[in-house]
């Protein structure tokens, strides 16, 4: 998994460089310290995922229009934030959010996540996303009628996504390979008119957060 680090103080990006260098999967390509950096240099280097410090999110936009292939996105360091902000956030194609206070491996844990298809957020900002869902604004115009025009497998799939499942997982639940389930996912995405499956979860009402806890459910 190749990953670009954008972050406005070098002691943090060293940091985070460190950590995320802890997992033998994971190969951190290059550092950015402003929106001109991270946009630069994900068109340089092509990562899978760019890890945003919450003061780059605007960053999201800017990799949006001038990358063809946009990479999976993940803010992180978030510590207050709105509803309207958040859900700005999935509209904006960001796959994970993370809380200042997370624990460190949960940013590795995240880049996984990602990667594997799954959208998550820190337990910490699962509240607010629920608000943001309940008042509307995490919805990016999918169709109510949407299941009405999936396949029986597509909403299968559906269902397994709003659960929090990643790819992999999906596959060995349906026991198909994991390219049938990216097929499935591709189709249920294009027929829903949203471009991730985290604007299509949050706009359904289901987003997970990291470790595999549904929104708005804690483990006891």
């Amino acid at each position: 998994m190749r990953v670009v680090v954008c972050d406005h103080h070098p002691h943090a990006r060293f940091g985070v460089r460190t950590l995320l260098s802890q997992d033998s999967g994971i190969t951190v390509l290059a550092e950015a310290a402003d929106e001109r950096q991270a946009v630069k240099r994900v068109v340089e280097h092509r990562p899978d995922v760019v890890l945003l410090e919450a003061g780059l999110a605007e960053a999201v936009h800017e990799l949006a229009r001038a990358v063809h292939h946009a990479p999976l996105v993940v803010v992180y360091g978030i510590e207050t934030v709105t509803p309207e902000r958040l859900a700005d956030l999935v509209r904006g194609n960001v796959s994970g959010v993370v809380h200042r206070d997370a624990a460190n491996d949960e940013l590795v844990h995240v880049v996984h996540a990602v990667v594997s298809g799954g959208g998550y957020a820190s337990p910490e900002l699962t509240g607010c996303m629920l608000q943001a869902i309940r008042a509307g604004y995490a919805t990016p115009g999918v169709d109510h009628h949407l299941r009405d025009r999936l396949t029986e497998r597509e909403n299968v799939v559906l269902n397994l996504l709003c659960q929090g499942l990643s790819n992999k997982a999906i596959a060995a639940a349906l026991s198909v390979t994991e390219k049938t389930v990216k097929f499935h996912v591709s189709n249920v995405l294009s027929k829903s008119g949203v471009s991730t499956r985290t604007q299509l979860i949050a706009a359904l009402g289901s987003f997970s957060a990291p470790y595999g806890h549904p929104l708005g459910r804690r483990s006891a």
